[in-house]
């Protein structure tokens, strides 16, 4: 495998947040560059800062795993968050290898393949390329992205913006992205609304919030699994109240005079309206696995490239994998939720939308998750 001068060595800084240094290595092994390569999959976004993956290495290629709770994992919604992380890891990978200077190739074992990976997720094959990649810009602020849960403020994303974003799709005939307005956008808020109240309405979705947040640290501290309290931007004379929203009896209780309605509103409604921008990432797929994992790998890239212009991102995914849930289950939702395959049809016709994201001018998070170490991630089956 070539050689290359630059690697990158993610470490914590003093505040506990990872960043990335560039170090000279000019006789970097095969396995230093696919674990540098690795590095990076484990900077992307994932639900609730856990991972469903893990990885082996072996000469040119690196083999991705399930985790075993994302084997273990049934309800559609849940599976399909987890698709939706992989395509933004690998597209990670990809990113960093290519500014490295090797092109990939991805086997992916999903639907039709499903059984020839041995219960592999994926399969990545490096191979030296004769130049760096032209997204190697995008791989530069891989260890900027984050995501922001604070206020965002104007003004509205220009033509310029919203032009270099949209080009982050422009390649996947499958993907589309949307920036609904008017009459479109009004119908997107009021789902998300319904989504994020339902979200507290429910026992297993209430389970799902709580339980992947650290109410053992305090504040100002960041985790490197599951989510710090202090990255949910919670404003101080709330989180009182937000801590005992954890018991279910108490939730459901509240929940008869409407209390979550009120949590959807400042969770999901008002953050999505003072937004400058909502997008919707969609899959024109069906079934929508193999969509999954493209918008997923849009998303980043888009991410990444709005880091790059210097906005801020934070995904709102409860309003379009929500109404998937039924598809695999009898669990109850809010009744809410029901009709949204009809108002997704007029903001999102002929496509299914599996993201929806807000974006804008924000000031610096209070508080960034970090990630496990790499070998946490490593795969021993």
């Amino acid at each position: 495998m070539a050689e290359f001068p630059k690697l990158w060595r993610v470490k914590k800084s003093d505040s506990g947040v990872l960043c990335a240094m560039e170090t000279h290595r000019p006789n970097a092994t095969a396995d230093q560059v696919l674990l540098d390569v690795v590095r990076s999959g484990v900077l992307a976004p994932s639900a609730d800062n856990e991972h469903v993956f893990r990885f082996s290495v072996s000469e040119q290629s690196i083999d991705l795993w399930p985790s075993p709770e994302y084997s273990a994992t049934l309800q559609r919604h849940r599976r399909v968050l987890g698709q939706l992380s992989l395509g933004a890891v690998v597209q990670n990978m990809t990113l960093r290898a290519g500014q490295l200077g090797f092109v990939v190739r991805v086997k992916w074992y999903f639907g039709a393949n499903e059984g020839e990976g041995n219960g592999r997720l994926a399969k990545l094959i490096l191979t030296p390329a004769s130049g760096m990649s032209e997204t190697a810009g995008l791989a530069s602020v891989i260890p900027k992205r984050h995501t922001n849960r604070k206020m965002y403020f104007g003004p509205t994303l220009t033509q310029m913006e919203i032009a270099t974003l949209q080009r982050q799709v422009n390649d996947t005939d499958a993907v589309r992205l949307i920036w609904p307005q008017g009459r479109e956008r009004r119908r997107l808020l009021k789902l998300i609304w319904r989504a994020e109240s339902a979200r507290f309405l429910d026992q297993q979705l209430h389970q799902e919030i709580f339980s992947s947040i650290r109410f053992d640290l305090s504040w100002d501290k960041t985790s490197d699994w599951a989510l710090p309290p202090g990255a949910l931007e919670i404003e101080l004379p709330m989180r009182p109240l937000f801590k005992a929203l954890r018991s279910w009896p108490m939730m459901r209780m509240l929940n008869r005079l409407g209390v979550h309605h009120l949590v959807g509103l400042r969770a999901g409604l008002l953050p999505a309206w003072q937004a400058p921008g909502l997008g919707v990432i969609a899959t024109t797929r069906a079934p929508v696995d193999g969509g999954a994992i493209e918008v997923g790998a849009c998303m980043q890239r888009i991410w990444l490239s709005a880091t790059q212009l210097g906005l801020s991102i934070q995904p709102l995914a409860a309003s379009a994998v929500l109404p998937l849930r039924s598809e695999s289950s009898d669990l109850t939702v809010d009744p809410a939720t029901s009709d949204a395959n009809n108002s997704w049809a007029s903001i999102v016709p002929n496509a299914t939308p599996l993201m929806v994201f807000r974006i804008g001018r924000a000031k610096p998070p209070s508080v960034i998750s970090s990630r496990r170490p790499l070998s946490d991630y490593s795969w021993s089956g």
